[in-house]
């Protein structure tokens, strides 16, 4: 059996809200997500020089996804190890790593396509950029079942988790069963008051594998996610708890799959409100008041996703 192992969490803040970097401490030491740009020198190098570490050190940078907030970081990081870290992301979305305006594809195929005014967009799209220190060639583009030997008896197993995004990937810790599963499980939703899910229905499959096939003792989360009752909870979780965390995810997952069925099975209202488009109805019903023109906002990734889904424009 493994021993234990040292996971050293990092908190990287950005404006209101923060996400979560995991420092594995092994042989060849490993940084799981890396915050935006800035995170490197503002929170990653500090955080681990309190603990005695050097951030020159890693020899490993481990992406779950190549959203902005998880990915940005990743060139800066690379920069301190004098480029000698191997650079691993999911082979779904190496392209966000390699171009960074494949993100403006993306976004706007998802928030951007129900933001209408084109300063707003321009913005967005200037953020984007921004946060994202370089252009990466990955070093290994990862799929389910491969491994990453971190030395000794340390190996990380992937586990393909996607539906938070296309190609979201959960890093598993052999032997010990700790989850570093990033945004892949989003509870109730994040600090905008609700969960980000590009594709439900791949969400929900991954879920329900985590738990009934994982089963982890711990889950690392990419940020504090919300119980039912709106409150935000810690992003590092173990014991009965993951359990009560996974299934809470299915939940709200079952709530928002059965507000949209409701409201927008007849098709998207003619007729679009100038902040929240065609999803007015369940702003409206789910008490939400959020600015959904606001980056990054779950608001309309996930309306989308679930209309999507509505739609069977979703394969599963």
């Amino acid at each position: 059996m493994t021993s234990a192992v040292r996971v050293i969490p990092i908190e990287c803040k950005f404006g209101p809200i923060s996400a979560f970097a995991y420092y594995v401490d092994a042989p060849e030491p490993a940084i799981i997500d890396t915050g935006v740009s800035i995170s490197a020198i503002q929170d990653i190098e500090p955080t681990l020089a309190e603990h005695g570490i050097r951030i020159e050190d890693i020899r490993w940078i481990l992406l779950t996804h190549g959203h902005v907030d998880h990915l940005g970081g990743a060139y800066a990081v690379w920069g301190k190890t004098g480029r000698k870290a191997k650079v691993v992301i999911p082979k779904k979305e190496a392209r966000l790593m390699r171009d960074k305006n494949e993100q403006i594809v993306d976004y706007k195929s998802l928030q951007g396509k129900y933001i209408t005014d084109p300063a707003i967009q321009e913005k967005h799209i200037a953020m984007l950029t921004a946060d994202i220190g370089g252009n990466i060639e990955p070093n290994l583009e990862v799929v389910e079942g491969d491994s990453i030997h971190l030395g000794a008896d340390i190996t990380l197993k992937v586990v393909e988790t996607p539906g938070h995004s296309i190609g979201s990937v959960t890093f598993v810790l052999e032997g010990l069963d700790w989850a570093f599963a990033a945004d892949a499980v989003q509870m109730y939703g994040g600090f905008s008051g609700l969960p980000t899910i590009e594709n439900p229905c791949l969400y929900r499959k991954s879920v329900q594998r985590l738990l009934v096939e994982v089963r982890p003792n711990r889950l690392f989360l990419g940020h504090p996610f919300r119980n039912i009752n709106g409150e935000l909870q810690s992003a590092q979780i173990e014991g009965e708890l993951v359990t009560t965390l996974l299934q809470a995810s299915l939940d709200m997952d079952a709530k928002l799959s059965d507000l949209v069925k409701r409201h927008l099975s007849n098709g998207l209202p003619a007729q679009q409100h100038e902040l929240y488009g065609p999803f007015e109805s369940i702003a409206k019903e789910i008490g939400y008041t959020g600015d959904p023109r606001n980056l990054p906002c779950a608001f309309f990734v996930t309306m989308n996703g679930y209309y999507e889904e509505l739609s069977g424009l979703h394969i599963e």
